[in-house]
């Protein structure tokens, strides 16, 4: 599985950003030290940064990281958000994990050195809300959420929610993090309340509001979802219409969220930000040429499993208690009945498999909830002849640590079978990493932006999180043309990025 990072800084005049690949997620599990510090989070997430990333982290820890899957080394941050599923029509899921999933934070800042400010120690944040499920063009944190739906050969589209067609070349999810801070807190009760957009909405405008006026560099995440994969069984959906489903049971989008804790070593981003404007294309050789900071591409970063639960390949269950809430009303976040057993140590590793894995620590807890959470009806969930496993094999590593070396192993008594019931008359894709031949490109200039599907859509967000102007976005869109044409970022070939004018 091969990722893009795509790290540039954006604050107000943003001009300069850099490039690179990103190799994998670190792991694939519920857990979400900000939401749900110290504890199994409600649901599952996919991680990429410093292999320190626990159920508790700090800049410190995450500094210390044995690795880091961001191919700048000195980038151990922690950055996540929701796995997406497709739902069949008996209601278990397969996860959208076997293609070639694209991960792009773009840092964009600007060419004033001085203008941006790094992120301090123990700075976190988070974007989106996953109650939401509905829209509202007004909103700057809704419209910091956009969809593409991918076609390298035409015109991709971009959505406000998760697109209802076939898209001919996989989705891509956007979000923007708030690039405004108010100078003084590095986090907040609501992870929110410390920061704020822009004065124009995600992507334009300046920190004019005097509660929040340090500029930050502008995290713009963008995460590539191969649902081609599942074209030729679409119609084996519960939804033949939009059949995915983020993990923590939503349809339509609307409540995308992400997730950042700083783990920059200290200076290293400041400095970059105040010096890496030699190459207009978003090349960073010239910025590692510098010495501001080094490129390690190539090089996998994973951690082996921290909860003894399948969070990928097909699920009877979305992990955790997550019935689906379609579009309407604001969805409520269940608690779960049922805790899984943690692993433990967990351990970093840079190749394929891991030497040592962590024992599970004990059977599964059955919670208690209290009255006052309200339970799912059984109709939203799998159907009732449908035994849920208490304990599933883990098929492989995914949670972290850094690694001391003894080669512990989970014993094999603490192992359970899952006993999956008889599919009805449907297979489930094999879901495999394709081969991909070089698309032909058409030439810059000629290529058609890609559209929104309605003038509203277009009316009510600011752009695809790339910089304002015409001028700015053609300079953008050429450098990563070029950027995806060099081997020596091992891009992957198949991948591009459109970016589109709000006024067409």
């Amino acid at each position: 599985m091969k990722f893009l990072l795509s790290l540039g800084l954006l604050a107000a005049s943003a001009n300069a950003y850099w490039l690179m690949g990103i190799e994998d997620f670190i792991t694939t599990e519920r857990i979400d030290p900000i939401v749900n510090p110290g504890k199994v989070s409600g649901h599952v997430h996919s991680v990429l940064g410093g292999s320190n990333f626990r159920f508790s982290t700090n800049t410190a820890q995450l500094r210390q990281s044995q690795c880091s899957s961001v191919p700048i080394p000195q980038d151990k941050s922690a950055y996540w958000f929701p796995h997406l599923y497709f739902q069949w029509n008996n209601g278990s899921f397969t996860s959208l994990n076997g293609g070639a999933v694209i991960f792009v934070p773009d840092y964009l800042f600007s060419d004033t050195p001085g203008t941006t400010t790094a992120f301090p120690d123990d700075f976190r944040m988070l974007s989106g809300d996953p109650t939401l499920r509905t829209y509202d063009p007004n909103s700057h944190a809704q419209q910091a959420v956009t969809f593409l739906c991918l076609d390298f050969n035409g015109q991709s589209t971009r959505y406000n929610s998760l697109p209802p067609v076939s898209c001919p070349s996989g989705i891509r999810a956007q979000i923007n993090f708030p690039s405004c801070w108010d100078g003084k807190n590095t986090d907040s009760p609501d992870h929110k309340s410390h920061v704020a957009f822009l004065s124009g909405g995600p992507d334009t405008g300046t920190c004019s509001d005097p509660n929040f006026p340090v500029v930050l560099p502008r995290i713009f995440m963008e995460v590539y979802w191969s649902s081609t994969d599942f074209d030729s069984v679409r119609s084996q959906a519960r939804n033949t219409t939009q059949p995915f489903v983020y993990a923590y049971g939503d349809p339509t989008g609307y409540g995308y969220h992400a997730d950042f804790i700083n783990g920059w070593d200290k200076g290293v981003l400041q400095n970059a930000v105040d010096k890496c404007h030699c190459n207009p294309f978003g090349d960073p050789t010239c910025c590692v040429q510098q010495g501001l900071f080094s490129m390690d591409q190539g090089k996998s970063c994973r951690i082996t499993k921290a909860i003894d639960e399948q969070t990928t390949g097909t699920v009877l269950k979305l992990p955790g208690n997550n019935p689906v809430q379609s579009e309407g009303k604001k969805a409520t976040m269940f608690a779960d009945n049922v805790t899984p057993a943690l692993i433990s140590p967990v351990f970093a590793y840079t190749g394929d498999s891991p030497t040592a894995t962590g024992s599970v620590g004990g059977p599964a807890q059955t919670n208690s909830v209290a009255s006052t959470v309200a339970q799912p009806s059984s109709s939203s969930l799998a159907p009732a002849t449908m035994p849920i496993p208490t304990s599933i094999p883990v098929t492989h590593p995914s949670s972290s640590s850094v690694a001391p070396t003894p080669t512990t192993t989970r014993p094999s008594t603490t192992t359970h079978v899952a006993t999956f019931p008889t599919i009805p008359s449907f297979s489930i894709p094999s879901i495999v990493i394709p081969t991909f031949s070089t698309p032909h490109f058409p030439s810059i200039l000629a290529a058609a932006p890609a559209t929104s599907p309605t003038a509203s859509a277009l009316s009510s967000s600011s752009g695809s999180g790339t910089c304002s102007s015409n001028k700015a976005k053609k300079r953008r869109q050429l450098g990563l043309e070029l950027h995806r044409h060099r081997r020596s970022y091992q891009q992957l070939p198949h991948v591009r990025h459109y970016d589109y004018d709000d006024s067409t």
